[in-house]
């Protein structure tokens, strides 16, 4: 969904680009780093709200705990409950952050990758009990690793820390260039292209 918005947004304002994907690590540092740089989609945490240009706010994050059907005995009612199993999480991630805030240590209960494809390998090998993932890249990212969507399920919605994500841009980036993008923005919102696109994706993204 994200980058069928993203370019909407583009094609709106009349403007080439290039999307390249990375692990999340390099292509934070990228945008931190290089001017003219955009990133998407990243969470507009209060450690960040300083490094970056906020573009535009594409959807909101619902964060879960996901783990697979057959794990009957993995029951997480509360936070507090989610420390008793390994979970497995993307390095750079806010999920990261928020696991070890409420006790997760790196080696002990909490696997980091810089890969999602090995995320959910972990999850599926049953190295890990459950990822820490979100109702919009899940289902996407399980079949791009090549594993059976309707072997997972969510376990537990994580209500506190559900966050907006934004397309965001290096600090000196050429503000004629933001402008335009943030109009472009709000021209697909009120010609219907942005809620064309979200409701299609919203019908794709159920693990039930």
């Amino acid at each position: 969904m994200a980058v069928e918005l993203v370019q909407a947004i583009f094609k709106q304002a009349k403007l080439t680009f290039d999307i390249q994907v990375y692990p999340w690590p390099r292509a934070y540092h990228m945008a931190l780093t290089q001017k003219d740089t955009l990133i998407f989609s990243i969470a507009k945490s209060l450690e960040r709200k300083d490094d970056f240009i906020w573009i535009s706010k594409l959807y909101s994050l619902k964060p879960n705990i996901t783990k697979l059907k057959s794990s009957s005995d993995i029951k997480i009612t509360s936070p507090q409950n989610i420390t008793s199993y390994n979970i497995a999480v993307s390095r750079g991630d806010y999920g990261e952050s928020y696991l070890k805030s409420i006790g997760f240590r790196e080696g002990s209960n909490l696997h980091l990758t810089i890969n999602h494809s090995n995320l959910w390998r972990l999850l599926y090998s049953n190295r890990v009990d459950a990822i820490f993932t979100n109702q919009v890249s899940a289902k996407s990212e399980i079949k791009e690793a090549g594993f059976d969507v309707n072997k997972a399920v969510i376990e537990y919605e994580i209500e506190d820390i559900a966050s907006d994500v934004y397309l965001a841009a290096n600090k000196y980036t050429d503000i004629v260039i933001i402008t335009q993008l943030q109009v472009s923005f709000q021209e697909i919102k009120n010609n219907g292209v942005y809620q064309k696109i979200t409701e299609k994706w919203q019908k794709k993204f159920s693990l039930d």
